[in-house]
């Protein structure tokens, strides 16, 4: 298996949110094979932009300065350089929420919830031992363990009380960053 320079740009907040986004992309377009030829073969990022502005190279010299002098090696981290700054969001609030009155009396009923180990809801029923049964099925036939949990569920009402939104900043911007990596392929 061989291994070739990458280079390729990324938007985010950061540049670690840059490069998560460039992985995404990456195994979303060539999937999660571990020689795709993409940034998704590395470990990681390492930020080179203040090396980079202080080396006075264009982007591809000092890409090809890296791989000449072994800087970046086949399944090590990615080099990052900020091109363009991001710009944060500097307002006191950065979210609007958005509130939906319930009107009325609430009902209340208890659920028997049947649940994985990390709490996902698989099966519920109103009876105890109707949620056991269902339990012993899934368990039984998957060989996982389950759990019973007893809750109170609203009923006929509406559960969403109040929508909370990011509120951006009109100057808010992600910013640019260029990736230099080796791929495995």
């Amino acid at each position: 298996m061989g291994a070739s320079l990458i280079e390729l740009t990324s938007r985010g907040a950061s540049i670690r949110e840059a490069y998560d986004k460039a992985v995404e992309d990456a195994i979303y377009e060539n999937g999660n094979d571990s020689y795709n030829g993409t940034i998704s073969t590395t470990s990681g990022v390492d930020d080179h932009t203040s090396k980079y502005k202080s080396s006075g190279m264009s982007l591809s010299d000092y890409a090809e300065y890296l791989y000449e002098n072994n800087k970046i090696s086949k399944w090590g981290n990615a080099v990052g350089i900020c091109t363009t700054e991001p710009i944060v969001n500097n307002n006191k609030i950065k979210s609007v929420v958005n509130t939906t009155p319930q009107k009325g009396t609430r009902t209340w009923k208890t659920v028997y919830e049947v649940r994985l180990w990390n709490n996902t809801v698989i099966n519920s029923s109103e009876f105890q031992a109707d949620a056991i049964k269902k339990g012993r099925e899934y368990s039984e036939k998957t060989k996982e363990d389950t759990y019973i949990h007893i809750t109170k569920a609203l009923v006929d009402s509406k559960t969403l009380v109040s929508r909370i939104e990011y509120k951006k900043s009109s100057t808010e911007r992600d910013g640019n960053y260029y990736f230099i990596a080796i791929a495995a392929e």
